[in-house]
């Protein structure tokens, strides 16, 4: 993910030493137990916040483009490069949950805050791309250990037909089944 949090925390003069905790609407990927969810559950949490994001990012874009950076169009190719990185990774996580017979989630958001300030707009784009940041490593973990169980069970699946495959070889060059 090209833009990263900080570059925009400093183009906005944002301090580090604020907190950035909450602003309402925007997924946070602070949940404790997350190892304990099931694949599903995981899954549907990133597919229902790489959505929430996508739409969030969007209008981070918007405002961007708009009213705190109408000058800077190199940034803003950059948050548009970042928009269709997140909605391919909404669709691919909403198409992984297909794949394991999953019910993606509905995809409502709740309706973000219209005619904020210039700073809580600020703080919007910073914490959506901060919590953006944090879903894309939590995914990519997630992503990376459903591999590692398909390509077990796979492999699993493989053996026996790959010994008896083998053994019919075999038995061929034996001269076959029977005689």
């Amino acid at each position: 993910m090209a833009v990263k949090s900080d570059l925009l925390r400093q183009k906005q003069g944002l301090s580090e030493e604020f907190s950035y905790d909450e602003v309402d609407g925007i997924p946070s990927s602070g949940v404790s137990k997350w190892n304990e969810l099931s694949d599903e559950e995981r899954l549907r949490a990133n597919a229902s916040a790489f959505h929430s994001l996508h739409c969030f990012l969007g209008i981070v874009l918007k405002e961007q483009r708009e009213d705190l950076t109408p000058e800077d169009g190199e940034f803003h190719e950059a948050l548009l490069s970042l928009l269709a990185q997140v909605e391919t990774l909404a669709e691919s996580t909403k198409q992984l949950l297909l794949m394991f017979g999953h019910v993606p989630p509905s995809n409502g958001i709740s309706s973000p805050e219209q005619d904020l300030t210039y700073f809580k707009k600020k703080l919007r784009g910073y914490k959506v791309l901060l919590e953006l940041s944090t879903w894309a490593l939590r995914a990519t973990r997630d992503f990376t250990k459903l591999q590692k169980q398909s390509t077990r069970i796979t492999s699993t699946m493989a053996a026996p037909a790959m010994r008896s495959a083998s053994r019919q070889k075999n038995q061929k060059k034996r001269g076959g089944y029977g005689r």
